[in-house]
């Protein structure tokens, strides 16, 4: 044992003047050093009741604590700094790393912050501002200022994006500046919901490799969305692209769009009830299903193009009854001028646009057989 302390008095004289090697009459060891940030308002110096190696109670290997109730200065009980040179390599730059293993299995925390509830703060605050940015209000677990990313699966109660109107600014209501009456509408028709699967990002590096291969599993499961580069032709506002150079959608504030186009469907419907009352709806719905049936029956069916919207070029796939005669995609602007005249026969199943030779904007397409309007669609070019 005073070989030992021995040991540790060498050390210590071996080191800057600034360091001191003390053991306490309870037996604790400890190591502090005078230190001051000069890029921050940080200090940690020789303050007493200081920790730097400590072993009791918990067990802890290194316990550091700061207790100064005579000035206003800032207090740290451990600061971690990484600061790497110029040197090339895929290395990691962290500044307080923390880990935890347990054999049984359970209560592992690799790094935990808790405050006490009656007091502002934070548990846990991350910036990307190179300092810590607090809330001047309310206490948080964890406290984030900056963008977050999550990749993998991130499970809340509840999600609450801040929309009190006294943080608003320039407010239209979408039924105002809207264009016409079924903009909205018209919109959420042209959106193409698509099914797919995750794969792979290109990784940099040996790490993030690691973590997709051992993803494999989720690659399998089946997601429904949309498409961010489509919808950027209709709300580019809700469409972000990342700091790794990829999209992504706000998917909250497409439930207002949504609602706007409830609302005027709700409007198409009381007009209808206005002009014929209840039956006008019935007579109105039964058409249109009557109309509906007759093309299936007949064979002709006419779908949405895709992609829509588009730029270089789309697809209109349609179906022809065997016996179809003077069979033709025709494009129309809003104005209802015919801009351009497909011929095709019941041996076809789907034509080609090329989007410059129309210009951008939204068109219709009917599918017309044997001088009959089978039904039409519209299509959106962008710029």
């Amino acid at each position: 044992m005073k070989k030992t302390i021995l040991s540790l008095l060498l050390i210590a004289v071996s080191t800057t003047t600034f360091a001191q090697l003390k053991v306490t009459s309870a037996g604790n060891v400890y190591v502090q050093k005078s230190y001051t940030d000069t890029n921050s308002s940080f200090s940690v110096g020789d303050f007493p009741n200081n920790y730097g190696i400590y072993n009791s109670g918990y067990k802890i290997g290194v316990h550091a604590k700061k207790y100064d109730t005579t000035s206003s200065n800032d207090c740290v009980g451990i600061l971690g700094e990484s600061k790497r040179g110029t040197n090339s390599g895929n290395y990691f730059s962290v500044g307080v790393w923390g880990y935890s293993e347990h054999a049984a299995g359970n209560r592992n925390i690799g790094v935990f912050g808790t405050i006490h509830p009656s007091q502002y703060g934070a548990g846990i605050c991350g910036s990307t501002e190179g300092y810590p940015v607090l809330p001047t209000t309310g206490y948080y677990a964890g406290y984030f200022y900056g963008n977050t990313y999550v990749d993998g699966t991130l499970t809340a109660t509840n999600v609450i994006n801040s929309s009190d109107i006294r943080l608003k600014e320039n407010v239209t209501y979408l039924s105002a500046s809207a264009k016409s009456r079924d903009e909205t509408l018209g919109n959420v028709m042209n959106m193409n919901v698509i099914k797919y699967n995750f794969k792979d990002k290109p990784v940099e590096n040996s790490d993030a490799a690691r973590v997709q291969t051992k993803r494999t599993s989720e690659k399998k499961q089946l997601h429904y969305g949309l498409s961010a580069q489509e919808l950027r032709e209709l709300y580019p506002d809700l469409v972000y692209e990342g700091q790794d150079g990829y999209l992504g959608i706000n998917y909250i504030e497409l439930v207002p769009i949504l609602i706007r186009s409830i609302q005027e469907l709700k409007q198409e419907l009381d007009e209808l009830k206005g002009a014929g009352g209840e039956d006008g709806v019935r007579q109105s719905r039964s058409a249109a299903t009557a109309v509906q049936a007759t093309n299936a029956s007949t064979g002709n069916v006419l779908y949405q193009n895709t992609p829509n919207p588009f730029k270089e070029k789309t697809t209109i796939r349609f179906r022809l009854a065997d016996d179809a005669q003077n069979a033709a995609i025709c494009i129309f602007d809003l104005s209802g001028k015919l801009v351009k005249k497909l011929l095709v026969s019941s041996g076809d199943e789907s034509v080609t646009v090329p989007g410059y030779e129309l210009g951008e904007g939204m068109f219709l397409y009917t599918l017309m057989v044997n001088g009959q309007e089978i039904d039409t669609k519209r299509m959106i070019i962008s710029k």
